[in-house]
């Protein structure tokens, strides 16, 4: 079958490749549809990232990357059960299905306690599955069914609007609280979305891409803000006086300051970017203002997790409280994909989530 996999630094290839042997608990995909990632991206800029190496920076050194390249990619994914292993029951062939990925060891304390996005397994590792292919073999939990009413192409967005809801359940917004958010990516606008469907109030957007900005109000944002035009410090606190909940979600070292910075005191700010860089705050902007700094990794789901942020967004999406069209604004084909990258990394581009289709 054919698979696109990164090979290095600004090459992705589509290679031929032989197709994943069937076994038991598993399940065959065909992929309709797969979403280019923001960490995809990092990835395709600067070579393999990890999902957490605190003891080596948080790089995975190029004199380590034989045993990781050729990379497969891809892990917002939505297709059809195409075939069944041994003692498969949760899904038949012919189900329509959208992948939860984040699957633990289940023997390590955070699996014990439903944090499967903080599996121990997972520290120092890379994303790694075959979304940008033909098909691919998975377990068979992973495979949550979606509903009739919900368009295979929406479905693949479950994965990025998860990572969204889980960062606004992590900040404790309560229905009427102000909210800033740096960065309307699609984890950003995921998290506008999210905070609306919360009953949040004067939402405020900062986005230097029109495009995004315009997406960003079509979500429920009371405010965009160009930060190249106007500054945003000074526009939310005259209209504030701070908000409650802050997000950061562009990955720079500046808008984690402004997003600090722009908070109550005795606020909470939540980092949900992957930065390619150190980023560099003032910890007394945390002290003096008994501000709340939290980390927001991946999503919920699993048989332990309380709440699935997975599984709700799916159904957020289906019953309407999530309109999943402003996130997807262009499509490719397998052999495109790397100029879908390209296209997606240009400093002016209007795209905000591209779908991949074998």
């Amino acid at each position: 079958m054919k698979a696109v996999r990164l090979h290095g630094p600004e090459d992705l290839r589509v290679d031929e490749v032989d197709e994943f042997e069937l076994e038991d608990g598993m399940v065959r995909v065909e992929v309709e549809y797969t979403g280019i990632c923001g960490s995809d991206l990092h990835e395709y800029k600067i070579g393999p990232v990890p999902i957490r190496a605190e003891d080596k920076d948080h790089v995975i050194p190029e004199s380590e990357w034989d045993d990781l390249l050729p990379k497969w990619m891809g892990h917002e994914i939505a297709g059809t059960v195409s075939e069944v292993g041994t003692g498969v029951e949760n899904v038949d062939i012919g189900d329509r299905v959208t992948l939860n990925l984040a699957l633990g060891c289940g023997e390590c304390r955070y699996c014990a306690e439903g944090k499967y996005n903080l599996c121990k397994a997972g520290d120092g590792a890379v994303v790694n599955s075959a979304g940008f292919a033909e098909n691919l073999v998975v377990p068979a939990v992973s495979a949550t069914q979606v509903p009739d009413s919900l368009p295979l192409k929406h479905a693949a967005l479950a994965e990025p609007l998860g990572v969204s809801l889980h960062g606004v359940r992590r900040s404790g917004m309560r229905a009427g609280d102000r909210v800033a958010v740096f960065g309307a990516g699609p984890i950003g606008l995921g998290v506008v979305a999210g905070a609306k469907a919360g009953g949040a109030r004067d939402i405020f957007v900062s986005e230097p891409r029109e495009a995004r900005r315009e997406a960003a109000e079509e979500l429920g944002a009371d405010v965009t803000i160009d930060p190249r035009e106007t500054d945003v410090r000074e526009t939310i606190l005259e209209a504030t006086e701070g908000v409650d909940v802050s997000f950061e979600a562009a990955g720079i070292s500046q808008t984690l300051t402004d997003a600090l910075r722009v908070t109550k005191y005795d606020g909470t700010v939540v980092v949900l970017s992957v930065f390619e860089d150190e980023a560099t705050i003032h910890p007394n902007d945390i002290m003096q203002a008994e501000r709340t700094l939290v980390g927001s990794l991946g999503f919920t789901g699993g048989p332990l997790a309380e709440w699935s942020s997975f599984s709700t967004v799916i159904e957020m999406m289906s019953d309407g409280r999530i309109d999943p069209e402003p996130f997807i604004t262009g499509t490719a084909y397998l052999d495109e994909t790397e100029d879908a990258f390209e296209r997606l990394l240009e400093n002016d581009s209007e795209h905000i989530k591209v779908m991949v289709q074998p």
